[in-house]
């Protein structure tokens, strides 16, 4: 399979480090969210998971809803959509202490533009994603994609490379978006970026997010989850 090269340079982040689960304070029971995926759900690009994508969607999604949220993460970095499935997905639920998700946001795609993956073959992975989380979970338990970024106006350190990258981020999330159409409950949430990213928004390496750029996506996202929490929570 063709793949892009390797990003050159030493600016190479890790993972977020310290707890992959915490709680947010709120009404009622918690809303139990699970986020699974690549290196975006792994928060690369902050210290903690509490300044990564997880840490700071749970506290956006309780100021809106006023419900607690119970969050975990099951990511890694350079995960694509078929190595989630294979791989992270029998974690999503914790035999220890009986903890299964109420609603998945799932964040894919990075690794999979970078191989160049093509649009039909990841459709086919993101629907066997999805089937796969349902079997897992023994119910139709709401699946939510969360959309890939356009970075268009980003200058990155590999201009030419990142260029093509960025061009098939927009190819894959369309294939995301046609998933979440075909299959019950089952959402895609645009990633929802002004025109200009601002530079405070940006890891060091110029690609992926910083804690202020995990701040501003988690609160876009928040707004899109907010009306499935709370019908989660009527329902439960």
């Amino acid at each position: 399979m063709f793949e892009l090269p390797p990003r050159k340079g030493p600016l190479r982040l890790s993972e977020a480090d310290g707890d992959i689960h915490g709680v947010t304070e709120g009404h009622g029971p918690p809303l139990r969210l699970a986020v699974l995926g690549d290196s975006a759900a792994a928060g690369v690009g902050a210290l903690s998971h509490r300044e990564a994508l997880a840490g700071q969607l749970a506290p956006a999604l309780t100021a809106l809803t006023g419900q607690g949220v119970s969050w975990r993460v099951t990511a890694r970095s350079g995960a694509t959509v078929e190595s989630v499935r294979r791989g992270l997905v029998p974690q999503l639920t914790d035999p220890l202490t009986c903890w299964t998700p109420d609603l998945v946001l799932v964040a894919v795609g990075i690794a999979d533009a970078r191989q160049l993956r093509g649009p039909v073959a990841f459709r086919r992975d993101v629907g066997r994603l999805v089937r796969d989380i349902r079997l897992r979970l023994g119910h139709e338990v709401p699946v939510v994609f969360a959309g890939l970024p356009t970075l268009d106006r980003v200058e990155s350190v590999e201009p030419r490379a990142d260029r093509l990258v960025k061009g098939y981020l927009w190819l894959l999330d369309r294939q995301l978006r046609a998933v979440a159409a075909r299959n019950a409950a089952t959402f895609h949430l645009p990633a929802g970026w002004p025109p200009r990213i601002s530079a405070e928004w940006l890891a060091a390496d110029r690609f992926n997010l910083s804690p202020q750029g995990y701040r501003a996506w988690g609160r876009t996202l928040a707004a899109g989850i907010a009306p499935l929490a709370e019908q989660t929570a009527v329902g439960s």
